[in-house]
C-alpha cells in the first residue's frame, strides 16, 4: 500500500499511476488558484479524494469526504499540513492534531482560522483490526479511544529535528462499518464510524469481512481533513460560489 491509497480504493503501485488515472477520469475540479497555478481535486462518489497542487512545491495527497464535523482552530504549517486545535462547543480544548488539509494551499498565507467546521478522517496506513477490546489487550494493546498525532507533537517540540507530517497512531472502537466501492478503480475499501476523542471516521483497505461493532482498529494512520463550507456556501468549500475560507470569505469567523 502506498501512503493510504488502498484505504480509499486506489491501490496503485505508485503515486504517478494514481495521478494519471485521476486525470484520465475527466473528474478533476479546480479547488482554487494558487500562486499562478491551480489546486485541483479528484472526487469519487465513494468519498475517496485526491488533491493535486500543480504549482511549486507540487504535492499530491489523498483525502476523504467525511460526514463528521469537529470545531477547530486551524493553522497551516506548510502548503498541505494543518495544525488543528480541536475544541468543544464552549471552547474547551480536546486535542491538537496535524492533518493534510484539502484546502491547505489556499490558506497557507492566512492567519489562524477560528471556529471552523473540520471534517476529519483517519486513512489506514498500517492498521490491525481486533475482534474485541479483550483481543486487543491480549495482543499487547492498552488504552482504547486514543488518537496520537505525531505531527502535532513534532510541531509542539519545535526543535526542527524532524519534519512534521499527518501520521498518527490510533486505537478506536468501531460503531459500524460498511464497504465502499471506488468507481474509478472498482476497488473496494472499508469505511468505519468509530468512538474517538473527537468526531472522526476511519478508512481501511478491503478485507473479506467488515469489522463488527465493538471491534478495535489500531495502528498507524494518516489524518486528512477538509474545512466544511458555512451554511449558505456551495458544497465545494473554499472558493465555491463566491464563498471562501480565510480572510474575505464567508469561511472567516
Amino acid at each position: 500500500m502506498t501512503n493510504g491509497l488502498a484505504s480509499i480504493g486506489m491501490n496503485f503501485d505508485t503515486w504517478q499511476k494514481a495521478v494519471e488515472a485521476a486525470i484520465a477520469s475527466g473528474r478533476l475540479q479546480v479547488t482554487g488558484e494558487v500562486r499562478g497555478g491551480q489546486l485541483v481535486q479528484f472526487s469519487d462518489p465513494s468519498g475517496a479524494q485526491m488533491n493535486i497542487l500543480a504549482v511549486e512545491p507540487f504535492a499530491t495527497y489523498v483525502g476523504f469526504e467525511s460526514t463528521t464535523a469537529a470545531n477547530a482552530h486551524v493553522t497551516m504549517v506548510n502548503d498541505v499540513l494543518a495544525l488543528a486545535d480541536l475544541v468543544t462547543d464552549n471552547g474547551t480544548p480536546i486535542s491538537t492534531v496535524a492533518c493534510n488539509l484539502a484546502q491547505g494551499p489556499l490558506l497557507v498565507d492566512e492567519p489562524t482560522l477560528q471556529w471552523e467546521q473540520l471534517a476529519l478522517s483517519a486513512v489506514g496506513v498500517s492498521v490491525s483490526v481486533f475482534d474485541s477490546a479483550d483481543d486487543f489487550r491480549a495482543a499487547g494493546g492498552q488504552a482504547i479511544g486514543l488518537v496520537v498525532s505525531h505531527g502535532a507533537a513534532t510541531v509542539a517540540a519545535g526543535s526542527g529535528a524532524q519534519v512534521p507530517d499527518a501520521s498518527a497512531e490510533i486505537a478506536v472502537e468501531v460503531l459500524s462499518a460498511s464497504y465502499r466501492f471506488n468507481t474509478l478503480t472498482d476497488q473496494r475499501f472499508i469505511h468505519a464510524e468509530v468512538v474517538a476523542p473527537f468526531p472522526m471516521d476511519v478508512c481501511l483497505p478491503d478485507a473479506p469481512e467488515l469489522p463488527a461493532a465493538g471491534a478495535i482498529i489500531a495502528g498507524k494512520v494518516m489524518l486528512v481533513g477538509s474545512i466544511k463550507p458555512p451554511a449558505g456556501c456551495g458544497d465545494g468549500g473554499c472558493g465555491s460560489d463566491g464563498c471562501g475560507c480565510g480572510s474575505g470569505g464567508c469561511g472567516t469567523h
